[in-house]
């Protein structure tokens, strides 16, 4: 009777969070089908965000599966300095949590907390990219990461003796040892720190003016303007957008 109740729990809870995922993706995708959106498609202001969009989130999503790559690398050799014996230092602690503690503090913080140290420097507006790309990197690692070193780790356990017998170590060992096994894991690290950076309003709700918009900053302005449909549109091309950049990372996934 236990398992039976339990199992009626677990359908019930797993239909009511498909239903709050599923609910605000189909009112998207109803309201923006009723938008004009071959006029959106035509618009050069959505080709120009889209541009920006796709530009700042591949920068931000390849700065962030680097510095995570590099991160899972210091805590692998630093773990494997330690004897076995021994307990993780902290330093080993702080590459193993460390990347974690960028998520207490929401984007949209750190943005403004730079925007008040760079205001007084000059055009702070300027510097949006930069901003765009640094923090969306940032908030990233944590996904990117648990992406990585599962798989960096499982490659490291089975090839740290032969590549140590054999010599092979810096860019040799990367290019021909590591990368095949974590080549798949890190496209996928790139497609979710893209993703991520595509959706982000955060940062750039605080340093956006007409000549630096993303997508999500102009779906903000025509919301604030009352042009709903073409809000409504713009989210759909937004979401149709991740979805083609998953499906592709996927497809490049599954050929190589």
């Amino acid at each position: 009777m236990t398992g039976k109740f339990e199992q009626v729990a677990n359908g019930a809870l797993i239909l009511a969070a498909l239903l709050f995922v599923a609910g605000p993706l189909a009112a998207t995708v109803i309201a923006g089908l009723r938008a004009d959106l071959a006029r959106l498609a035509a618009d050069p202001a959505v080709h120009a965000a889209t541009m920006t969009s796709l530009v700042l989130a591949l920068i931000a999503a390849l700065l962030s599966v680097a510095l995570s790559l590099a991160l899972t690398m210091a805590r692998r050799a630093v773990e494997l300095r330690r004897s076995s014996s021994a307990s993780p230092s902290l330093l080993e602690r702080l590459l193993d949590t460390g990347a974690g503690f960028v998520l207490v503090v929401p984007p949209i913080v750190v943005g403004a907390g730079w925007f008040i140290l760079l205001r007084q420097s000059g055009n702070v507006f300027a510097v949006a990219p930069i901003m765009v790309i640094t923090v969306n990197a940032v908030m990233a690692m944590p996904f990117a990461i648990r992406a990585i070193r599962p798989a960096y780790d499982a490659a490291s356990a089975r090839h740290e003796r032969l590549c140590a017998s054999l010599g092979i170590s810096g860019v040799n060992r990367f290019r021909l040892v590591d990368w095949p096994s974590i080549r798949r894991p890190m496209l996928m690290a790139l497609a979710f720190a893209m993703a991520l950076s595509l959706g982000d309003l955060g940062v750039i709700a605080l340093f956006g003016s007409d000549s630096v918009q993303t997508l999500p900053y102009l779906l903000l302005a025509r919301m604030g303007s009352y042009r709903t449909e073409d809000a409504a549109g713009l989210a759909l091309f937004l979401g149709v957008l991740c979805l083609l950049l998953m499906m592709l990372v996927d497809n490049a996934r599954r050929s190589r």
